[in-house]
């Protein structure tokens, strides 16, 4: 047995109960236990981005959250965390719905015996570990039937944006192309080059070409960013000019990520890059054509614990995730992350707006990245919304 103390995080907004609870683990397990409170959501959900726990005691009822949202930003947020809820004598049926949605046990407040509460805490963390075996058992078998969905999603896209692109080709550079052309048979009838009448054509071809240009560029953009080579500063300061004039965006770059950039443009890997650009391009999308947003924020953290997490933002319309049927876009989010053994989560309320959170680790899946999970400790940003997770 580990002689490293087990390390808790007691999320409860009432400090007498905390300090009951608190002196409840030092009686029973003394030095065995080390608790850190905090009493507020947020705070919990910044500690288990930050901080490695091995369970958690969480009161469902907080100044910031109430009910099982609380526990399911919780998981997303940690989900190799074990998590034993607190309820309140007339809350029993609240607690077999947290068992439902992933709670390893729950205690009642004023029933608890020092032995007891030190014993549900061990029993959470044995029963996680085997949750968490059977959970891998599962999803091997699974793997197959997902993975042709996922490709099957992929190429839905792919068509998709291969069918955008043919398109704007036909009606945009096909058409500048043509009238070009029309121009240019007009100059090879008998016209001095030196007449008024030369020139101001001459002037309408350049202006064409300058515009064929530019949207030739933006195609190409589209199809794949060649900035991403320069690193994910520039790339993400590019696609945030791409939706220029069409919703006001606010670009968050951690000060550590940008001095790690500056030192190697290489610090994240290719694919990591660009799937962390996809995932915040078809969330930007989304924003500008279903939210009615007036502003958006973009967010990326740089990498802790093997981990880089982006967080895209919005103060638009919302919507209720629990009755809105997964979209391709949505998937599509889903599958760039999983392909990349990441998760991606949406948040999001009627009239709240929506908070898109992605998680993608700097290895890739495999051994090396299932060894590092228990370092993880992340999800999103608490949002106090209902949520709707992407990743199985």
């Amino acid at each position: 047995m580990s002689s490293e103390p087990i390390r808790v995080l007691l999320v409860e907004d009432s400090v007498g109960d905390a300090r009951l609870l608190c002196e409840g683990l030092h009686e029973s397990a003394p030095e065995q236990f080390q608790v850190n409170h905090v009493r507020r959501l947020s705070e919990a959900l910044e500690h288990l981005w930050v901080e490695t726990y091995d369970v958690a005691l969480l009161d469902l009822g907080l100044p910031d959250s109430h009910g099982l949202d609380t526990l399911i930003l919780t998981r997303a947020q940690a989900p190799g965390v074990p998590i034993v809820v607190l309820t309140g004598f007339q809350d029993e049926t609240m607690a077999i719905e947290a068992l439902k949605n992933g709670a390893q046990d729950y205690l009642v407040k004023g029933e608890l015996e020092s032995k007891v509460l030190a014993r549900t805490l061990r029993h959470a963390m044995a029963r996680k570990v085997a949750e968490d075996a059977m959970l891998r058992q599962g999803l091997a078998a699974a793997k197959a039937e997902e993975l042709q969905r996922s490709r099957q999603r992929l190429i839905a896209v792919q068509e998709r944006v291969r069918r955008d692109i043919a398109a704007q080709l036909q009606e945009g550079v096909r058409e500048k192309l043509l009238l070009l052309k029309g121009l240019l048979q007009a100059f090879s009838k008998e016209i001095s080059p030196a007449s008024e009448t030369f020139r101001l054509p001459s002037d309408s071809i350049d202006s064409l070409t300058l515009e064929i240009e530019r949207q030739v560029g933006l195609l190409s953009s589209q199809l794949y960013p060649a900035i991403l080579g320069r690193g994910l500063v520039p790339t993400f300061q590019s696609l945030m000019d791409r939706f220029v004039g069409l919703v006001a965006i606010e670009l968050e770059l951690d000060e550590e990520l940008v001095r790690r950039e500056l030192a190697d443009s290489n610090s994240v890997l290719d694919q990591v890059g660009l799937t962390v650009y996809r995932i915040a391009e078809e969330a930007l999308t989304n924003v500008v054509k279903h939210s009615h947003a007036s502003q958006v924020s973009v967010r990326l953290d740089p990498p802790r614990a093997g981990w880089l997490r982006l967080t895209v933002r919005d103060n638009g319309d919302g919507f209720d995730v629990k009755s809105t049927p997964l979209g391709l876009g949505m998937a599509t989010m889903r599958d760039y992350a999983g392909a990349e053994g990441g998760e991606c989560v949406v948040q999001s309320s009627p009239g709240g707006g929506t908070v898109v959170t992605a998680l993608l680790p700097l290895v890739r899946p495999g051994a090396a990245h299932r060894e590092g999970e228990s370092e993880r400790k992340e999800a999103s940003d608490g949002h106090g919304s209902s949520e709707l997770p992407l990743v199985p």
